[in-house]
């Protein structure tokens, strides 16, 4: 449903959806030389199996801490919890934490990226 509001608001071109975050690092690494097929920007839930947001997170800046990432991240949640909020916004690499569900006014908040 996200991708079809992302496509719906001529937000981006093409969409890669993960149903894992290890396939999302993994493919994130295979490319990371091709910086075309770099995500611009990724959507991320906290709550994920096996692997969830803050773990990816962390996977992620081990992965690419030497290299320069134009990636923005935005944490998306329907987690209401105090500490989840601060823990994703004090993340550097977390440039915007968004409720769900998810609305078109996301795109206006992200216009400051």
């Amino acid at each position: 449903m996200f991708s079809k509001l992302l496509t719906k608001n001529n937000f981006c071109e093409n969409i890669l959806q993960y149903t894992s975050a290890e396939k999302a690092l993994k493919y994130m690494v295979e490319n990371q030389e091709n910086s075309h097929l770099m995500p611009e920007i990724i959507f991320l839930d906290i709550y994920m199996p096996v692997m969830d947001g803050f773990e990816f997170l962390e996977n992620y800046k081990l992965l690419f801490k030497n290299k320069t990432q134009n990636c923005k991240i935005v944490m998306v949640s329907s987690s209401i919890d105090n500490s989840d909020i601060s823990r994703a916004k004090l993340d550097e690499n977390v440039a915007l934490y968004a409720t769900k569900p998810i609305s078109k006014n996301l795109f206006n908040d992200m216009i400051f990226f």
